[in-house]
């Protein structure tokens, strides 16, 4: 979509780091360039490739609260996502990710599973 992209440089780079280096990375792109680094793949990928790479990029509590978001939104409630997020989940993450939802849609995670 914007000025174009190569998508095995993005692949090397991002797969073949962690995620903890991968958030380093999104840090050290916001203040080396101002702006947010999955905002930019957002503009610079398509389709299911862009899916997996924003995917790939979110701190994994975030990552959960984006597939649990979309798990309820809409029209019926996918509760095979649900369940495998909150069943394989530690205690820790199911806590971390109750707090991203919080902070990434500022509303309760509880609520919109019930």
């Amino acid at each position: 979509k914007g000025i174009g992209s190569d998508k095995e440089t993005i692949i090397d780079l991002i797969t073949s780091r962690s995620n903890q280096q991968r958030q380093s990375i999104c840090v050290a792109y916001k203040s080396q360039y101002g702006k947010d680094l999955i905002g930019d793949l957002k503009y610079e990928l398509t389709g299911h490739f862009e899916r997996l790479i924003v995917s790939l990029m979110r701190a994994p509590a975030y990552q959960d609260a984006k597939e649990i978001k979309d798990a309820v939104e809409g029209l019926g409630t996918d509760e095979k996502c649900l369940i495998e997020i909150l069943a394989s989940r530690t205690n820790k993450q199911i806590h971390d990710l109750v707090n991203a939802y919080k902070d990434a849609y500022d509303r309760d995670i509880e609520a919109d599973i019930v």
